[in-house]
């Protein structure tokens, strides 16, 4: 039997509160929409919390609400989500792409400071694969920051610098899943009022809005999935323990040791061997591993590979071992024992 590569962790919880949803008549901006972004709002430390549709609608809307347009730019990662480089195409503004810093996930601050301009209105990070990233220093730039906390929410964060924004995915590859969506995190009032006219279709207003907010039966899942966050997190920590024990004498390579802050959506290791040859050996052994970012941003920009030597090797190099809570002992084992054994 094969062990695919990522699982969502649904139980008959998650089907009875979007069962419920239905049976009620609740679709839409109703009572599960808003206790779902409280909850959130209370995981995520920060005052407001905004559902929306998709983690591309999220970007558009903190776009939106910084006043990004024609002429402006953006940092944005290589080695990073298409969503935040989608929903920049819909302002005019254009995107400045920095390479990730050697044996990292993210760019270091030098990298950043090469790429600012006075155009600079915004730049994005994230904390990749459940590794949380020290990036207090980027709030010395008086820049914003939209930082992605897709793959760490539910860690233990430092509160939010004023005017900061955060964001994250519920795709089903992230450590919640609503099918599709994700939220908004901030504190600032202004910024949230602004994103809230703009995600709402309301007709007495003469705003324009791009109807783009959660529907309620997947709050009403995320709610459920949200109450089981840290058994999700716990049950990570311990398969990447497993895994970490299980490469301890190989070539194998992991940018991070293992710590207890880390919440281990992905569990992403580098191989020295050729990508076809990690991709036949795990496909012999009925393992699914998956390089986590295929395609760097700026492949989809035409920009020049040499001019991103980082991203490139990892989106080369780096594949991501099945770390799902619903993973049975067995299934562990035979992961952890195929990756001690591949050369």
């Amino acid at each position: 039997m094969s062990i695919v590569s990522n699982k969502p962790t649904i139980t008959r919880k998650e089907m009875e509160g979007v069962l419920d949803c239905l049976m009620n008549g609740e679709l839409i901006s109703g009572s599960s929409i808003k206790n779902f972004e409280s909850s959130i709002s209370a995981v995520g430390k920060l005052r407001y919390a905004l559902a929306v549709n998709s983690p591309t609608s999220a970007f558009h809307l903190i776009y939106k609400a910084l006043e990004i347009g024609n002429g402006d730019e953006v940092i944005i990662p290589s080695f990073f989500d298409l969503a935040a480089l989608s929903a920049l195409t819909f302002t005019g503004a254009q995107a400045s792409i920095v390479d990730i810093g050697e044996n990292s996930f993210v760019p270091s601050l030098d990298q950043i400071k090469e790429k600012i301009t006075p155009r600079t209105k915004a730049i994005v990070i994230g904390h990749l694969f459940g590794f949380i990233e020290n990036i207090k220093n980027l709030f010395e730039l008086n820049i914003p920051i939209i930082e992605d906390i897709s793959h760490v929410i539910g860690a233990d964060f430092d509160e939010s610098r004023p005017g900061s924004i955060r964001t994250a995915s519920f795709s089903p590859g992230c450590l919640i899943t609503t099918g599709n969506g994700g939220i908004i995190l901030t504190n600032n009032s202004r910024l949230f009022s602004v994103m809230k006219d703009c995600r709402d279709n309301n007709l007495k207003s003469l705003n324009i809005s791009y109807d783009c907010c959660l529907t309620d039966f997947q709050a009403a899942m995320g709610i459920h999935q949200l109450s089981r966050l840290q058994d999700f997190i716990r049950r990570r920590r311990e398969i990447a323990r497993i895994y970490f024990d299980s490469i301890k004498f190989t070539n194998h390579k992991t940018l991070y040791h293992y710590s207890d802050e880390f919440v281990f959506q992905s569990f992403p290791l580098l191989f020295d061997s050729p990508a076809d040859k990690v991709e036949s050996y795990w496909k012999k052994n009925k393992i699914e591993v998956l390089r986590p970012i295929p395609a760097p941003l700026h492949r989809y920009l035409k920009y020049k590979p040499m001019d991103y030597p980082n991203s490139e090797r990892l989106a080369n190099k780096l594949f991501s071992l099945p770390i799902y809570p619903t993973l049975t002992k067995k299934e562990i084992e035979r992961v952890s024992k195929a990756a001690a054994k591949f050369i």
